[in-house]
């Protein structure tokens, strides 16, 4: 339950500046300021459960706290404990059930925009964290809440300030202090990972493992400090044609890619969204004379965890009119694996602006909108490692907002976590869900627990699905969903429904579901990976159109 004991110290807010809920606390008009008793944290039996991750435990400790009339921070606890267990359906009934009944209580506002974000009800959840801080600007987690939020908006130096808010009110707080630290922590250079590497492996007192762990993390430094991957004469635009990819002349094209050469040797890449830098088959790493620097983990959809893979050197890469030297890439141990040379994440363009026209058969790069801040760049580089982290150019430059050039009015904003593309869609009447866009994925794929708020599911032992993480055990069959997005919409009849919990786990919030190829091969999709923010198109009268 965590009792907060206040201290002498304050923080002073000025309210309606934070750009989130931009309201005035009760009795404060917008623009002043106000003060906030710093919260001395005394955590019991419960919080240390909820700490450990032991949910079920803290969930019965709290719930013996909740008296006839219910206490608020019990309720937030039981809250939190029935989302560490998964139990979406029963956290969202009770957050309801309590605010409905206490709606000028902060803190079970708070609880209800932590169930809604968690759920991927990102609307909803907007609207119960800014009745949260309208009625208590003092609540720390509130603020880290909010930052949560932000952060997935792509409002990153909004996001930061609302940590920062929540660090001073609330320094104790170990989950606030984790988020503030990693927030605020510079990553070091290639150099000085090495030093420090080096300096702690003259320690005498390492054990056996300690030192093997130490001299594989100085490895992995010098081998990725040598891949910069820069281009040999700077591009400002182009136009490279995308080829069909299938099983055979008289099979389906189930993907599109591009012609990459490696050290000389053509192979043929799949585009795909839902991947991360560039990702080789072993039998192409072998024939390109590439050799393992370093071993790895690859993930993707799949039961069977993440594929061993190991990192290399590429010395020259050319795609289209493009040359890149000294490029990073990743190779998968298992031939069977991929069965094609190779992925390419559309994120290695992130420093364009990039059109995805598969009915044109074309991937078109352009130069990102200028911001208002700064001058006009060309992309010097390809990230083709596919790491999540941000790049040494966005930490010089510090967190910046989404910025919606006048030019891109009307785009939709999406959500990112790494290279993973989140957009809020709608299936039926049911509340908005959030899906994956992937454009590696042969399929669209829905939820069986959103597909049951829409239709009926049923179990479908003939369909098998398979990632990179191997086969999906557990496939099952929505009967008819619609599913629309960025102002397109496709009916789909017999869609194939897994299990998204392992994607919803690596987000932070719920993936109800896969906008796969089926649906993306029909429409024109420009992506800012700098702002976030996408456009769709769909025109029956361009291109190749599947019948």
């Amino acid at each position: 339950m965590r009792v907060r004991e206040l201290g002498l110290a304050v923080v002073w807010l000025a309210v309606g500046t934070m750009g989130f809920g931009q309201a005035a606390a009760p009795g404060t008009a917008p623009g002043q300021k106000r003060s906030c008793a710093i919260e001395h944290v005394v955590s019991n039996e419960a919080d240390k459960a909820i700490a450990r991750q032991d949910f079920v435990q803290a969930e019965a400790l709290y719930r013996g706290m909740m008296d006839g009339l219910g206490s608020s921070a019990a309720v937030v606890g039981v809250v939190r404990s029935e989302l560490g267990q998964r139990k979406l359906a029963e956290a969202l009934a009770l957050a309801v059930q309590e605010t409905t009944a206490h709606p000028a209580d902060a803190l079970l506002q708070m609880a209800l925009g932590e169930v809604r974000l968690r759920r991927g009800e990102v609307v909803e959840a907007a609207l119960a964290l800014t009745q949260s801080q309208r009625l208590d600007l003092c609540i720390a987690r509130g603020h880290y809440d909010v930052a949560r939020y932000l952060r997935l908006e792509g409002m990153l130096a909004t996001a930061r300030e609302q940590l920062d808010l929540a660090r001073s009110l609330s320094p104790e707080d170990g989950v606030i202090r984790r988020a503030w630290m990693a927030e605020h922590a510079t990553p070091p250079t290639a150099a000085e990972r090495i030093e420090r590497l080096t300096e702690r492996m003259k320690n005498e007192n390492l054990t056996d493992e300690q030192r093997e762990g130490l001299a594989a993390a100085l490895k992995a430094a010098r081998v990725r400090e040598k891949g910069d991957c820069q281009m040999v004469s700077p591009v400002t635009t182009a136009k490279l044609e995308m080829l069909s990819i299938s099983n055979g002349p008289s099979y389906p094209v189930y993907a599109m890619g591009l012609k990459v050469l490696l050290n000389g040797h053509e192979k043929k890449f799949e585009l795909d969204t839902g991947a991360s830098g560039l990702l080789i088959s072993r039998a192409s790493a072998k024939s390109a004379g590439l050799v393992p620097e370093l071993e790895i983990k690859a993930g993707g959809i799949g039961d069977s965890g993440p594929a061993s893979a190991f990192v290399t050197h590429v010395d020259d890469l050319r795609i289209g009119g493009m040359e890149f030297k000294n490029c990073m890439v990743r190779v998968l141990e298992k031939s069977s694996v991929l069965e094609i040379d190779g992925l390419i994440g559309t994120d290695v363009f992130g420093n364009y602006l990039v059109t995805l026209d598969t009915p044109g058969r074309q991937l078109r790069l352009d130069p990102l909108p200028k911001r208002p801040d700064e001058v006009a760049e060309t992309a010097a580089s390809l990230d083709t490692e596919g790491a999540d982290d941000v790049s040494a150019v966005a930490v010089a430059k510090g967190p910046r907002d989404r910025y919606i050039a006048p030019e891109m009015k009307g785009w939709t904003t999406i959500f990112r976590v790494g290279h993973e593309l989140i957009v809020a869609t709608n299936i039926g009447k049911a509340p908005t869900k959030l899906f994956l866009l992937d454009t590696g994925s042969a399929r669209t794929m829905i939820s069986p627990e959103a597909a049951r708020e829409v239709t009926r599911v049923s179990g479908n032992e003939m369909q098998r699905v398979k990632g990179i993480s191997g086969e999906v055990k557990k496939v099952y069959e929505a009967d008819n969903v619609q599913v629309s997005f960025g102002g397109v919409a496709q009916m789909t009849r017999g869609m194939t429904s897994i299990d998204t919990s392992a994607i919803s786990r690596g987000t932070g919030v719920e993936i109800s579901g896969v906008i796969g190829f089926p649906m993306l091969r029909e429409l024109v999709v420009t992506i800012d990976y700098r702002d976030d923010v996408i456009h769709v198109v769909y025109d029956p009268k361009h291109g190749y159109h599947q019948r």
